[in-house]
């Protein structure tokens, strides 16, 4: 029994001695980065914001690879457009082919005028009897007739609105039947739901038009309207109230029909295509692919490319289609008051938002090590006057400060110049601080044998203040640089909400933020607030970075 104990005591003596010898190993042969990258590996939430900060930067560094639309492309039907919703079923036909999209059509309520985007397809292929051939031809948008010798360039729909108000013992009085002007799309819902006669049947690569209501001519229903505003304002318009006059309406009902389809063919040729008359339809899709090739843009700012991530293809409808650019519309966080996709302009606008903070930090920091070495290590009358100054600057409230800098700017100037302009102003109110908290620290590590050693030994001021008093700042310097970043994010993103920053048509999350300073765009386009998301991310990230950091550097914690 004293035996086995014994060993047992031997064993953890072993044991005890191995782990020594680990902690000595690791003090004695682990580098100061090696040190501290294990601390930091320790502090899980300083890890996390560490990568999601290199994601963020990663972005911004290829953001035109990233962007699957061009961030500075107007597109003003869709203006204020919700989020686009993926589909892997076509929304008409049931069949699957993929995550794709559809285009948009707005419409508005006839009483209170409020837009509305409605989901839309449009036929791409037609098969339909064409009575100036006296046959069945195909026509496929955007690819060369051989019927015709042309190529089709566009594909129009000419509707019937139709209007008729419901009474409460099931009569319907028509108010309105007219022909709309030309549309190049079809809502969805006309081709769906108690819309259709059957399901869709494939005849051939194309589906047979009987099951649709639409195409074979028949009224389907646009909107059904009960609204006591609705059914009033309709009373009281002089052109129906003659018809309505002491009836007891239970609603406003509005409904579509097909007059017509006209196919575009070259320069000169239009066929007109009654319902009668159409066969076998494609209705088209949108499919989201990667790698795909879109507008042209430089990488890195040198290298010509045209490939982007992710993105559709572009459409060939004329009204939708942008000449100037190869990009198709895809708005998955949906678009801003210019109809420019939120995805693409955020991540742009990252390279702003992102490089003020480090741009800034690197001014405020050369500025402050330099000055508050001077002042602490030569005291005296440059100390007197370096810290007089910086107090001065310290005293004006920073807010006004700003403002006031900001409105020396130009209103037209160069969006690289102005932005210099914003790193400049942000860093004029961060050095004072900064100065005089290095002027401290240089006053304490004066004092300390090794430099007391080089002033005897006639070292020249420049080299003791750089070689020997500002490294000895690092730590502090790497932390607070990591915590400060984000004052410097907040401090441009506030000056663009207040229209002093940067200015359109260039990006920043701040300029994108001001677009959503009103209750309208508050409670009806909450995605602009999506902006104001990634300020909040990055800045949490900093913090808690600079939190890991801060603690990696602390010397109490490298030998743990």
């Amino acid at each position: 029994m004293a035996e086995e104990q014994k060993k047992i005591n031997t064993q953890a003596q072993e044991n005890s001695s191995n782990e020594n010898n680990d902690d000595v190993f690791e003090n004695e042969f682990l580098s100061m980065p090696q040190l501290v990258w294990r601390i930091l590996k320790k502090h899980k939430l300083g890890l996390i914001a560490m990568w999601i900060l290199a994601i963020l930067y990663i972005l911004a560094i290829f953001a035109d690879f990233f962007s699957p639309m061009n961030p500075y492309n107007n597109h003003i039907k869709y203006r204020f457009l919700s989020p686009q919703k993926v589909y892997s079923k076509n929304l008409v036909t049931g069949e699957k082919v993929g995550s794709h999209v559809y285009l948009y059509e707005q419409t508005r309520d006839p009483v209170t005028r409020r837009g509305t985007f409605l989901e839309a397809t449009h036929l791409d292929k037609i098969v339909g009897f064409d009575e100036f051939q006296d046959k069945d031809v195909y026509f496929e948008l955007g690819t060369y007739n051989e019927t015709y010798d042309a190529t089709v360039n566009n594909i129009q729909y000419y509707y019937k609105s139709i209007i008729k108000a419901k009474t409460k013992n099931g009569e319907y009085i028509q108010l309105e039947n007219k022909t709309d002007s030309p549309s190049s799309l079809i809502p969805v819902d006309w081709l769906t739901g108690e819309n259709v006669n059957s399901q869709p049947q494939k005849d051939g690569e194309l589906y047979s038009t009987s099951f649709s209501k639409l195409l074979n001519g028949e009224e389907v229903v646009e909107r059904l309207d009960n609204r006591p505003l609705t059914i009033n304002e309709f009373k009281e318009n002089f052109r129906y109230s003659s018809k309505l006059k002491d009836k007891e309406i239970e609603s406003i009902d509005f409904y579509k029909k097909l007059d017509f389809v006209l196919i575009t063919i070259g320069d000169f040729d239009e066929v007109e295509l009654y319902p009668e008359n159409l066969k076998a339809v494609n209705f088209k899709e949108y499919k989201i692919n990667w790698f795909v090739k879109s507008w042209e843009y430089k990488l890195l700012g040198f290298i010509p490319a045209s490939h982007h991530l992710f993105g559709t293809e572009k459409t060939l409808l004329p009204e939708y289609n942008d000449y100037l650019s190869d990009e198709g519309l895809l708005f998955l966080w949906g678009a801003d008051q210019y109809g420019r996709d939120m995805i693409s302009r955020i991540v742009h606008a990252s390279r702003i938002s992102l490089s003020v903070g480090l741009v800034g930090i690197l001014i405020t920091f050369t500025i402050g090590l330099f000055l508050g070495g001077l002042a602490g290590f030569y005291g005296g009358w440059t100390d007197e006057i370096l810290m007089r100054f910086t107090e001065i600057l310290m005293s004006i409230p920073s807010f006004y400060l700003i403002i006031s800098l900001a409105a020396v700017m130009p209103p037209k100037m160069d969006p690289a110049i102005r932005y210099l302009f914003i790193i400049i102003i942000l860093s004029f109110i961060g050095w004072p601080s900064m100065t005089r908290v290095i002027r401290g620290m240089t006053l304490g590590i004066k004092q300390t044998e090794f430099v007391e050693a080089a002033i005897a030994m006639g070292y020249p001021g420049r080299k003791i203040i750089w070689g020997h008093l500002i490294p000895n700042t690092a730590t502090y310097i790497i932390v607070s640089a990591t915590l400060q970043v984000p004052g410097y994010i907040l401090g441009e993103a506030g000056l663009s909400f207040l229209g002093i920053g940067i200015t359109e048509p260039s990006a920043s999350w701040g300029l994108m933020l001001s677009q959503a300073q009103n209750i309208e765009a508050l409670t009806n386009y909450p995605w602009l607030m999506l902006p104001g998301l990634f300020i909040f991310i990055t800045v949490i990230s900093f913090n808690l970075f600079g939190d890991a950091v801060r603690d990696a550097l602390d010397p109490r914690s490298l030998g743990r």
